[in-house]
């Protein structure tokens, strides 16, 4: 998956073939903002553009442009797979929520470069 940034937002990359263009779409924000290129001078320039213009709509509107997000999640899986990381976890000396926590925080990291 292609990704960019500016600020702190990050948006998935794709080649339309219909349209022969990049298609941007930003993600982790509360609504749905899409920006085309050409070339990535294009996706830049068209990326900065459409954040400017998010953040000034949030801004008239009075709410706040990224999604809210609790800090919870649910993670359905086998006994098995809950039996091994609970297994990795305590061999790490932590609790099976730090242990997830630092696992999946490294592994977001490395998928967003």
């Amino acid at each position: 998956m292609n990704v960019m940034h500016y600020e702190k937002y990050t948006a998935r990359i794709e080649y339309d073939e219909e349209s022969d263009l990049f298609h941007g779409r930003v993600i982790g924000t509360r609504d749905i903002v899409d920006f085309y290129g050409k070339t990535t001078e294009d996706l830049h320039r068209e990326f900065k553009i459409s954040i400017e213009n998010y953040k000034m709509m949030c801004a008239e509107d009075g709410v706040q442009p990224e999604k809210p997000f609790a800090g919870k999640f649910t993670l359905r899986m086998d006994g098995e797979e809950h039996r091994q990381l609970v297994l990795a976890a305590t061999l790490k000396n932590k609790s099976l929520n730090s242990w997830a926590s630092e696992v999946l925080k490294e592994a977001a990291c490395k998928s967003l470069r």
